[in-house]
């Protein structure tokens, strides 16, 4: 009995969201990691930007050499980052631009047979 009990009162305590007055439908909000949509180059330059200051360290003696570079991983990886995401949305246009003309000739062969 008192297992159960303990059990029941842990359940009544239990948190239970409240539904969103837009859409009661969705439980929880998504969270974006943005270094793991950007595929492998993502997890690669998030990889080489931790890594660099043990690198640096390791192959850079002059202190005031050291402390440059530091100061400029963080600078290269944003403009690295840029660059993916350019170059996947350009992907991703390129790809909707031939889905959207395989869409149009798909829909001017039908209508020509009819």
């Amino acid at each position: 009995m008192r297992y159960t009990e303990l059990a029941e009162r842990s359940k009544s305590n239990q948190y239970h969201p409240r539904p969103n007055s837009e859409g009661a439908g969705r439980q929880k909000q998504a969270f974006h990691h943005s270094r793991t949509s950007l595929g492998a180059a993502g997890h690669l330059l998030h990889m080489g930007m931790v890594a660099a200051p043990l690198v640096i360290g390791e192959l850079i003696m002059d202190t005031e050499k050291k402390w440059r570079a530091m100061r400029l991983v963080p600078v290269i990886g944003a403009i690295a980052s840029e660059g993916i995401w350019t170059y996947r949305l350009a992907q991703d246009r390129r790809k909707d631009e031939e889905a959207r003309a395989a869409l149009r000739d798909c829909q001017e062969g039908c209508m020509a047979r009819t």
